[in-house]
């Protein structure tokens, strides 16, 4: 079963799609998917939908959306960054932990998902995070995935274009505040976390997930030989 929400967030209405096998099992075992950069709901090759499916068989409650000016929601490419996607995704875990009062609540933040995760971490009480080839730090992230060039028009101010998505000014501003480091920011959480990340990630490095790992001493990472980013 599938509902369809629309939940406003920086005066946007965002698309929330909550799945469930029946009506007997809705949102005691949520599942919050955080999408990545440039990303949505449904993520390359309907990965999230796929295992969302996988998921909802296994009695879990999936809830995936689309971040103001991403997917379905209302906004443009302008609406992309990291602080406002945070504030898009604080709305939608309390909406959650308010409306659906899981027994059990998880997050599966992938990319830059995963960065917004840790930053949320403590928002609504977790029972666990599974971090899916996570950013750590923006700064160093995405100097990397967006190529030298790009990276310091942006910074200067400009909007740049990246595999034909337009990653705005806005988005650059973000990428020196202190308060974005993944890391620093899930340090000290006390509630299980996993990592998932491909040995041939060229996008995101696998060095990102053991910056995590570093301050979360007993977390595991399971590599998947050969997977790329998507």
């Amino acid at each position: 079963m599938i509902e369809a929400k629309v939940l406003n967030s920086r005066g946007k209405d965002m698309i929330c799609l909550v799945e469930y096998k029946d009506v007997s099992v809705r949102g005691k075992k949520t599942v919050v998917y955080k999408h990545g950069f440039c990303g949505n709901k449904i993520t390359p090759h309907r990965m999230m939908v796929n295992l969302g499916h996988r998921l909802v068989e296994q009695g879990y409650t999936v809830v995936r959306f689309d971040c103001a000016g991403a997917g379905d929601s209302e906004g443009d490419w302008s609406y992309m960054t990291i602080s406002g996607e945070i504030e898009d995704f604080k709305k939608v875990l309390h909406w959650v932990h308010d409306e659906l009062s899981p027994e059990k609540l998880m997050i599966l933040g992938y990319s830059m998902g995963g960065l917004e995760t840790a930053v949320c971490c403590r928002e609504v009480p977790l029972d666990g995070i599974l971090f899916w080839s996570p950013v750590s730090r923006p700064y160093e992230g995405f100097r990397h995935l967006l190529g030298e060039e790009r990276f310091q028009a942006g910074m200067a101010g400009s909007d740049v274009d990246f595999m034909g998505d337009r990653v705005g000014k806005e988005f650059f501003r973000d990428l020196t505040d202190p308060a974005l480091d993944g890391p620093e920011a899930i340090k000290g959480f006390d509630r299980p976390v996993f990592f998932i990340h491909g040995t041939a990630d060229t996008d995101v490095l696998p060095v990102n997930s053991e910056n995590y790992m570093d301050v979360l001493p007993g977390t595991e990472r399971h590599l998947v030989e050969g997977a790329g980013h998507g």
